[in-house]
């Protein structure tokens, strides 16, 4: 199958549908925004909260946004079976083969429609990921925000993540040679059992203290795990 590096149009069809079927299954989270408000052709740095991060903010995150998710979710039906079954729920979920394969020969039909619902831009661990850094700059370059998980799950997904790759740097380092200024980006978190999002104050390179592609993924990931302790403090829990 072919993958395409356009994102979806705004309008899916399919995509609408599913979220009418789950809708009454999740419950609405509020969103707390911190400085201004959300912002076009910004990059969101965010937790992936598990399987249903992704999902939530499509659903409930207000503003139009492309999200990087692995390549294997937008292939052929054998990739996303495998990717499902061996990564995202043995690898990443613990769940015994026969559960997990269950669930992956079910989810694996629908889940190409949910990707592109979810506006998704496929990712590589390879020389590939230039073509989504080039392909993230030219939507940025377009007002389009992008949403990125950089979070390292090889393990699990954790509630504070203790690691970020660095790819979504060489992104805002591409538009910032391109367009002669920084992106702002920004850190998100979503946590499910507070049933809230919290979206950080932006942050561009020329503002931190070390451009360092592995210093700024760090920083970032101190920011996002700070929103997640504000959120178990309480913090925000007054506020509308």
């Amino acid at each position: 199958m072919k993958i395409e590096y356009d994102p979806p149009k705004k309008r899916q069809p399919v995509f609408a549908l599913f979220k009418l079927i789950i809708r009454p299954f999740v419950r609405r989270p509020r969103v707390v925004v911190l400085g201004e408000k959300l912002q076009d052709g910004c990059m969101y740095i965010a937790n992936h909260a598990n399987k249903m991060g992704p999902m939530i903010y499509s659903m409930f995150l207000p503003v139009y946004h492309v999200k990087w998710g692995a390549s294997q979710m937008l292939g052929s039906y054998k990739e996303r079976f495998y990717y499902l079954r061996d990564v995202l729920y043995i690898q990443k979920n613990g769940s015994p083969h026969a559960l997990a394969s269950f669930r992956a020969f079910f989810e694996a039909f629908f889940s190409a429609f949910v990707y592109k619902g979810m506006k998704m831009l496929p990712t590589y661990p390879d020389g590939r990921l230039a073509r989504t850094v080039k392909k993230t700059a030219e939507l940025l370059a377009r007002d389009i925000a992008v949403m990125i998980f950089p979070e390292d799950s090889k393990n699990g997904y954790e509630e504070q993540p203790q690691s970020f790759f660095p790819g979504f740097v060489l992104a805002a380092k591409t538009y910032a040679k391109q367009q002669g200024r920084d992106i702002p980006m920004r850190p998100v978190y979503y946590h499910k059992r507070k049933r809230l999002i919290a979206v950080g104050e932006a942050v561009t390179l020329s503002s931190l203290p070390s451009q360092k592609k592995e210093d700024v993924a760090e920083e970032l990931r101190l920011r996002v795990n700070g929103l997640c302790e504000r959120i178990l403090s309480g913090e925000f829990d007054k506020i509308k």
